[in-house]
C-alpha cells in the first residue's frame, strides 16, 4: 500500500502535525511484522483498539526520546540494539 495520505486520512491533534507513511516504508520487515502481530494481539485483549480512524505516531528521534542511544563515532550506527 502506498504511503500517501488521502482525503480519508484521519486528522490529528498533534500540534506539530503528522505526515502519513506506511510502516513497511519506515521499518525493516522484521520490525513491521512484530508491530503488526503485537497490535493484533493487543486488539484481542482490548477489542476495538484497532480502528481505521486510529493513528500510530512515530518514529521517535533523539530529540523526543527520553533515552540516549550510543552510536559509533564513524558510522553513526547504534552500538547495542
Amino acid at each position: 500500500r502506498p504511503s500517501e495520505g488521502g482525503p480519508d486520512f484521519p486528522s490529528s491533534s498533534y500540534r506539530l502535525g503528522v505526515k502519513p507513511a506506511a510502516l513497511h516504508d519506515l521499518y525493516p520487515p522484521s520490525l513491521t511484522l512484530a508491530l503488526r502481530e503485537a497490535l493484533l494481539a493487543f486488539d484481542k485483549r482490548l477489542p476495538g483498539f484497532l480502528s481505521p480512524q486510529a493513528l500510530l505516531h512515530g518514529v521517535e528521534t533523539r530529540t523526543s526520546s527520553p533515552i540516549r542511544v550510543a552510536r559509533d563515532q564513524e558510522s553513526l550506527q547504534c552500538l547495542g540494539l
